[in-house]
């Protein structure tokens, strides 16, 4: 039986370290309690450890004539002189407008969308081509449901493009828009310490059986992450404290990977140390924003105590028709569609030969923004998905000889 409010506690908690990017305080505290929570279940827990680009910040933002707007740092920083970049502003909606950028600072207007990431956006396309017209620095708006600074995924190992981005707050379009009009010079700081972090990877056995269950989540993100990363974390202790007891014969890997938000990095370096597909029934890969409450949005709108429909379950067509099943009634995870290049892990996973798994994930209206809090789930939302990954692993790992 499921309970919410364990489920909700362990969410909480989860909630109360903070910011989550990859090697921050937050993530390794985060990754601590983990390794607790693993082996007070009788797992035996290795970290592997993930170096990550950290940037300590000391002054982000644009200032023009009587304002001064906030930036995010997009990693991997490049930093600007402590003096910043001087120079007018050049609007930028789409890639025929890139020539106008050079020797400018490019603000790169994305359309509106629930951005996550650079390389599955049209920002990529938006980068390249002010950097190769010769922009001096780029500020990313990313309009979306919140109007808020929105972090994006990139690479772990090199900036995107070799000049100073960040991200900008979209609600500030009016101040940008005007010094770009009035051909105003500005000022750009991006300014602060580029060192090495470690986001570890942990990997948790319990040896039994010849055969194996894997199970995967990720743990780093932007800011506090509770739909993001919280409702995952929580899914997985609970699955990490049921599945010994559901599946006795069974060998159990699990996989809590560091460096998410940098191109997947934590996963990618772990698989090689993971059961091979052979000898795996299944594997369940638990994404991010698996529920979040939905919003209305007329005249302000409201938060409903109903899910945002707004996710995906993904599949290895051996689990097609099960996960219809374990997920019935559950908007947007009800319908499974094949996998997806580079959504979440799971594409990396199968391409190792699994040929059980499947992923849940979604995008929330507040992903990646520090909206991201724990009101915008319920304690009945979360257990509810719970549920539906209970029952779909059941359902997978039964025919391959389950006992008990």
């Amino acid at each position: 039986m499921i309970n919410p409010e364990c489920l909700w506690r362990d969410l909480l908690i989860h909630a109360g370290f903070g910011e989550k990017a990859a090697g921050g305080a937050g993530d390794l505290a985060t990754a601590e309690w983990i390794t607790r929570e693993l082996e007070r279940l009788g797992y035996e827990v290795e970290r592997l450890r993930i170096p990550v680009p950290l940037f300590q910040p000391c002054r982000c933002e644009v200032v023009g004539s009587n304002c001064a707007l906030e930036l995010f740092p997009q990693p991997v920083v490049v930093p600007t002189p402590d003096e910043g970049i001087a120079a007018p502003l050049a609007l930028v909606h789409s890639v025929s407008d890139a020539a106008a950028a050079q020797g400018r600072i490019a603000i790169i207007l994305l359309p509106y969308a629930r951005h996550a990431a650079i390389w599955t956006s049209v920002a990529a396309p938006l980068l390249t081509a002010v950097a190769e017209a010769g922009a001096l620095a780029v500020v990313i708006l990313p309009f979306g449901p919140t109007g808020e600074i929105v972090g994006l995924n990139s690479y772990a190992d090199k900036p995107f493009i070799p000049i100073p981005v960040a991200i900008g707050r979209p609600s500030d379009l009016a101040a940008y828009a005007g010094m770009a009009s009035a051909n105003l010079t500005v000022r750009l700081y991006l300014t602060g310490e580029n060192r090495v972090g470690d986001s570890p990877t942990l990997m948790a056995r319990r040896h039994r059986g010849v055969r194996w269950i894997a199970m995967s989540t990720p743990r780093s993100g932007f800011f506090t992450c509770s739909v993001e990363r919280g409702t995952g974390t929580a899914t997985f202790l609970w699955l990490a404290a049921w599945l010994p007891k559901a599946f006795p014969d069974h060998s159990l890997f699990l996989l809590n990977s560091g460096a998410h938000e940098l191109r997947f990095a934590g996963t990618h370096s772990a698989l090689d140390l993971a059961p091979s597909a052979g000898v795996t029934d299944m594997w369940a890969h638990i994404g991010a924003g698996l529920v979040s409450r939905a919003y209305t949005t007329i005249r302000g709108g409201r938060r409903l105590d109903t899910a945002d429909p707004n996710r995906i379950c993904m599949t290895t067509p051996s689990l097609a028709v099960q996960a219809r099943a374990a997920f019935s009634g559950l908007a947007g995870l009800d319908g499974p569609q094949s996998i997806l290049s580079e959504v979440g892990e799971l594409s990396t996973i199968v391409e190792r030969g699994y040929d059980k798994a499947f992923a849940c994930l979604g995008v929330n209206r507040s992903c990646h923004t520090r909206l991201d809090v724990s009101d915008e789930v319920t304690p009945d939302l979360l257990a509810s998905v719970v549920e539906g990954h209970r029952r779909l692993i059941e359902m997978a790992v039964a025919p391959a000889g389950r006992s008990g």
